[in-house]
């Protein structure tokens, strides 16, 4: 079904007339949750080192320590759907920042049990985040769902960027590491006391709930997992090993590390404009195809120029972007109904985020069997043909 025939009247086919527009107090409201969705974990990884002296960590517990959190994307996200279903999306939403402030604390007692608690707390509250926030979206701002995902992708990517900036300079102001870590945990705070009002907002209920079952049984579901999870492991991959390529061909530390913020921050802009153009399309096949092609030209680039990294390291930034900005919007823009909104996300982010953390594991591997990265490129290059093939199906004018 394409949207034009679904919407009769300007709002969904099933559903009662929408309530008054959400304002912008709610709007904050849904950019202060997303700024929380990656702050808590991208703030760890600079400062793994000051952790790994304290306690002692070998690398294989710290790599775990910045992998539980997918994992829990994975394995927690049909939990929010059904969270979600049971208590409501708004409740649920406050108690995903609620996890995130608790994780936050936990983490900082002493012994490396209670950082993994914490971390799999943070993991669970940003995964509820995660799936909730679409469905939200899609109830509160029906008519304009591409300008709010994309203030909500660009909090999710800024926050995350913003954490990775300050912590190690705080935890070097004589806040050591935990206390670094208790501050970029503290917005999740702010954003459950600013969500708070909305549990005594009236929501509208829907006429006709259209998810469940429903939304398994939907091809648009599994082509949305199939792009998702191919965009994760690819983004995941590099994220973690670019640094190391860049270093075993030759360049030094601090550049390599500029490359990988280079990377993280360019992804801010597309992030922000990309769910803006989605959301003016009738069909998105050709954006996608316009991301997988950019990914490509930057594995291409470093399989055959490494010499000319910083110009891959920007485009790959630019491709890693849009590509989650328009996996988010389609969660949007191909369900029909909140309800449908919060099943898709908890099914395609469940699949999408399980094989995202296959991503670095994969790329490991094959470095080390081969030696080189010939073949980890080439791997990932042909997960991005998966991500060309998943977005020709996704992006068609068709709704769950």
């Amino acid at each position: 079904m394409t949207r034009s025939q679904s919407n009769v009247g300007g709002h969904p086919a099933g559903t009662s007339a929408p309530g008054p527009p959400a304002g912008s107090f709610t709007l904050l409201g849904i950019v202060l949750l997303a700024l929380n969705l990656r702050a808590a974990i991208a703030g760890l990884a600079p400062l793994l080192p000051d952790v790994r002296l304290e306690l002692g960590l070998g690398s294989g517990t710290a790599g775990l320590l910045t992998t539980l959190p997918v994992l829990c994307f994975g394995l927690i996200s049909p939990v929010a759907a059904l969270l979600g279903r049971g208590i409501g999306v708004q409740r649920s939403l406050l108690v995903a920042m609620l996890g995130i402030v608790a994780g936050s604390l936990v983490r900082t007692a002493p012994g490396i049990w209670w950082l993994v608690a914490g971390t799999v707390l943070i993991g669970a509250g940003i995964t509820v985040g995660n799936v909730l926030v679409p469905s939200a979206v899609k109830q509160h701002f029906p008519r304009r769902q591409g300008a709010v995902t994309a203030a909500t992708t660009a909090a999710l990517t800024g926050g995350a960027a913003l954490a990775a900036a300050v912590t190690a300079p705080l935890a070097h102001t004589g806040l050591g590491w935990r206390g670094a870590l208790l501050v970029v945990g503290a917005p999740a705070a702010v954003a459950a006391a600013v969500w708070l009002p909305q549990l005594r907002r009236r929501h509208v209920v829907p006429a006709l709930r259209v998810g469940g079952t429903a939304v398994l049984r939907s091809p648009v579901t599994w082509a949305l997992a199939a792009f998702m999870g191919a965009q994760s492991l690819t983004y995941y991959a590099a994220l973690a090993w670019l640094p190391t390529m860049l270093r075993d061909g030759g360049v030094s530390a601090a550049d390599a590390g500029w490359a990988l913020a280079l990377f993280n921050l360019l992804g801010i802009a597309t992030a922000v404009l990309t769910p803006a153009l989605a959301t003016r399309l009738r069909d998105q096949r050709g954006l996608g195809l316009l991301v997988c092609v950019t990914w490509a030209v930057c594995l291409l680039g470093l399989l055959a120029a490494p010499a000319w990294y910083p110009v891959w390291a920007t485009v790959g930034g630019l491709a890693q972007g849009a590509g989650i900005g328009l996996a988010l919007t389609l969660l949007v823009l191909r369900a029909r109904t909140p309800e449908s909104a919060r099943d898709l996300s908890g099914t395609v982010q469940s699949v999408g985020y399980l094989l995202g953390a296959t991503g670095p594991v994969l790329v490991g591997l094959l470095r080390d069997g081969s030696g080189g990265w010939v073949l980890p490129l080439t791997a990932l290059c042909v997960a991005v043909a998966v991500m060309a093939v998943a977005a020709l199906a996704a992006g068609r004018d068709r709704q769950v």
